[in-house]
């Protein structure tokens, strides 16, 4: 409390103060280009459909696009370990998963976590998913770990449509029963959707009734 009343915390968009200890103010939280949710699916947009191919996928929610502010945030806590981004990210995805909740009827049994490869989690020392990610879906369902890399793959970002394709197949298997269940996979960025749909072929395969896609950014088509 004597730190912030020293330091008060600035918006790291305007550099105005805060409330509440946030990292965005109200005003930029606002103008923050998110997208609208007021189809609720995603896969429902024209342009989106066209960018991402998740055939097995009866879903998709996602903040924004991965450019601007957002993949700055974004690459530099996922590769840069600057862990600082951390709490504007949980702050931008908690916002975006609270409007889903209002305007979807969708409701997920069980939310599983994009497992990170061993060997990135190793030299990362953290799955970046699981932490912008828990606090927010902790208020719409159980969290599991069930969902598994059979195999370690290619990092996905050094090959094309075609290679993401093969380089994921048969990667992933859920080490449980989800029978008749409504689950989420969560990740953080979606290019070509080769690895998401990959994890949703293994939750059908486990008996999923209904998969959908949470992510963070949807990577427009002109950085692809």
């Amino acid at each position: 409390m004597v730190m912030e009343w020293l330091f008060p915390p600035q918006c790291v968009c305007c550099q105005n103060f805060t409330s509440n200890g946030t990292k965005i103010c109200e005003f930029c939280l606002i103008d923050f280009p998110f997208f609208a949710l007021s189809q609720n699916n995603l896969l429902m947009r024209p342009d989106i459909a066209r960018l991402v191919n998740l055939p097995h996928c009866n879903g998709l929610m996602a903040c924004s696009w991965y450019q601007g502010a957002l993949k700055v945030w974004l690459s530099e806590y996922k590769f840069h370990g600057k862990v600082h981004h951390k709490s504007v990210l949980q702050q931008l995805i908690s916002h975006q998963i609270q409007q889903f909740c209002q305007t979807s009827h969708f409701v997920p049994d069980l939310c599983l976590i994009m497992p990170l490869a061993y060997r990135r989690y190793f030299w990362r020392g953290y799955n970046q998913v699981t932490q912008t990610w828990m606090t927010a879906l902790k208020n719409i369902a159980p969290i599991s770990s069930s969902l598994k890399r059979l195999r370690t793959t290619k990092p996905q970002s050094k090959l094309n449509r075609k290679q993401r394709r093969t380089n994921i197949k048969g990667a992933f298997y859920v080490a449980q029963s989800l029978q008749g269940k409504k689950v989420v996979i969560v990740d953080d960025v979606i290019t070509t959707g080769s690895t998401m749909d990959e994890a949703a072929q293994a939750c059908i395969q486990a008996g999923a009734a209904e998969v959908w896609a949470f992510v963070t950014a949807l990577t427009p088509l002109f950085s692809k």
